[in-house]
């Protein structure tokens, strides 16, 4: 409820500025900002919380627990990196971030990233939006708040 309350709160804030950013943590250990002008409204429920622009679905951004029999966090990201990749998914490091781990796959003209906070490895942060959008949205990533 209080996370609900400050997406609301940010909502208001931001409204008057079409080029702020409103920045959503689905956890103490992940943070993503996106453009405000980028969307209209956010469908919130439970562990994913889902972008709009005129009613069609912009991108998502999704927290989900790492299994408990994962071996490491390496182990774990490669793993799901490789069945990720096919012959028509491209996949690629993200590199872009101090103390997490992961990769984006492209497809269909959207990129999905898979990041886990080293940290505190207990979740993944999955997050998709459309090519053109992604790399924005990847590299405000950072600890949550």
């Amino acid at each position: 409820m209080k996370f609900i309350i400050s997406i609301i709160f940010a909502l208001i804030l931001t409204g008057c500025a079409s080029t702020s950013s409103v920045q959503f943590s689905p956890s103490q250990d992940y943070a993503v900002s996106v453009q405000s002008n980028l969307f209209d409204a956010v469908r919130i429920a439970n562990n994913d919380i889902t972008l709009f622009n005129d009613g069609k679905a912009l991108g998502f951004i999704r927290l989900e627990p790492i299994p408990s029999d994962a071996p490491s966090i390496s182990e774990f990201i490669n793993t799901l990196r490789l069945v990720s990749e096919s012959e028509s998914v491209e996949t690629e490091a993200l590199g872009l971030y101090p103390g997490f781990q992961g990769f984006s796959a492209k497809v269909r003209g959207y990129q999905t990233g898979y990041l886990i906070n080293g940290e505190n490895p207990s979740s993944i942060l999955i997050f998709s939006f459309p090519e053109g959008t992604f790399e924005n949205v990847a590299k405000t990533i950072s600890s949550g708040i």
